[in-house]
């Protein structure tokens, strides 16, 4: 490939002895024809070619210089660069390990400084050829790197398999909206960033949710076991929890004080990684379980998680509704009562077997919750409709 590169502008020259002068950009060249014209200078750079000539080429006071010296040589590196390619990692959530790795590449380009040195030399001495000294260029992100940071750290494992289909749905698709995904250094994870907005045109479906104290139909019911599951995970894997908030009812799928709610607009869980190095967020869902996995630089410590529930709170007296599709006599409880708790949340941290650690996590308040029955007022055939 051949270039020629005219620049206008001719350049100031400084005398440095007899016969030699310095271009702008650090060329000296000796007068060895007096008539620039017929002056030439091929410049070969990696897999490609550069002739100058006049006016590239010039004289001035029977001296030759190259014109605009450094600004070539930039134009020479832009043009040949070949960029470094760092490692990178792909997950498969489906796998029990779940990454691979694409390898690094070397890359290349022209020396600069070099360049410049030896293209003065050339036309210093009358040389009309220089081949551009090469450097290579090193990647940031090695596999080795990689595979550093992505060691497994901890899990947490919830199981739903009594959920109705609709729950079951909004589970995995929580999962699938979180995926896999890497938390740099310093960065914050949020969950309902990660996760969206839950709507229908989203995806999610109506069920069961908690809402100012009771269970309602909501879309998106089942998420906040992803976020909980999430949570737990996070805590054993050492990660530092920014953001979380209790239920105002207690669950089922894990102990009290280690729920984590979350709502579009208002309430989320954020997790940042203060590790030093990368961590690797992997969620997976069956039909029955749901799992959070960590995956970052080697752990050394260990983490336990301890609930204390410290006081209980008896539920309300249940509440009776008349209903004419049931005889007298007849119940049904629609709604079972459910006592309130008052908890706490601990996080032990072990070094070498040794508890060295026991950090107040939160302190919750869990409402109860009040009976409903349904009660038959109609009269029964034996009373002859009376």
């Amino acid at each position: 490939m051949t270039k020629s590169i005219l620049i206008k502008t001719a350049i100031p020259v400084t005398v440095l002895a007899a016969g030699i002068f310095l271009c702008a950009g650090g060329v000296a060249a000796r007068a060895a024809i007096l008539d620039g014209t017929d002056a030439e200078l091929t410049v070969y750079a990696m897999d490609k070619k550069y002739e100058f000539r006049y006016p590239e080429i010039d004289r001035s006071e029977g001296l030759l210089y190259l014109k605009n010296c450094e600004e070539v040589v930039d134009g020479i590196f832009y043009d040949t660069v070949i960029r470094p390619r760092d490692a990178e990692a792909k997950i498969d959530p489906k796998k029990s390990y779940p990454f691979s790795f694409t390898s690094e590449k070397n890359g290349k380009c022209v020396d600069k400084e070099k360049l410049v040195l030896e293209i003065s030399d050339a036309l210093n001495r009358g040389i009309s050829e220089v081949r551009a000294p090469v450097v290579v260029l090193k990647p940031s992100v090695s596999v080795a790197d990689l595979k550093a940071e992505t060691v497994y750290r901890a899990s947490f494992t919830t199981e739903f398999k009594n959920s109705v289909e609709e729950r079951k749905d909004n589970i995995a698709l929580a999962c699938k909206y979180i995926g896999g995904r890497r938390l740099a250094n310093g960065e914050t994870f949020s969950f309902n960033d990660a996760v969206g907005e839950r709507t229908e045109k989203r995806g999610f479906s109506s069920a069961k949710i908690i809402e100012n104290g009771k269970f309602t139909e909501g879309v998106g019911g089942g998420v906040c076991q992803v976020s909980s599951t999430l949570y737990n995970a996070a805590l054993l894997a050492g990660l530092e929890i920014s953001e979380r908030h209790s239920h105002s009812l207690a669950v089922g799928y894990v102990e009290p004080s280690f729920d984590a709610m979350v709502s579009t607009g208002y309430a989320d869980l954020k997790i940042s990684n203060r590790t030093g190095g990368g961590i690797y967020i992997v969620m997976t869902a069956s039909r029955e379980k749901v799992t959070a996995k960590i995956y970052g630089r080697k752990m050394d410590e260990r983490y336990e998680r301890v609930s204390k529930v410290k006081e209980e709170i008896s539920p309300p007296a249940e509440q009776f509704i008349d209903s004419a599709d049931m005889t007298i006599g007849e119940t049904k409880a629609i709604v079972y009562p459910k006592k309130g708790l008052i908890s706490v949340g601990y996080l032990e941290r072990y070094d070498g077997g040794k508890l060295t650690e026991r950090k107040l996590l939160s302190s919750d308040k869990y409402a109860p919750m009040q009976g409903i029955v349904l009660k038959g007022i109609k009269p029964s055939e034996d009373d002859g409709g009376n």
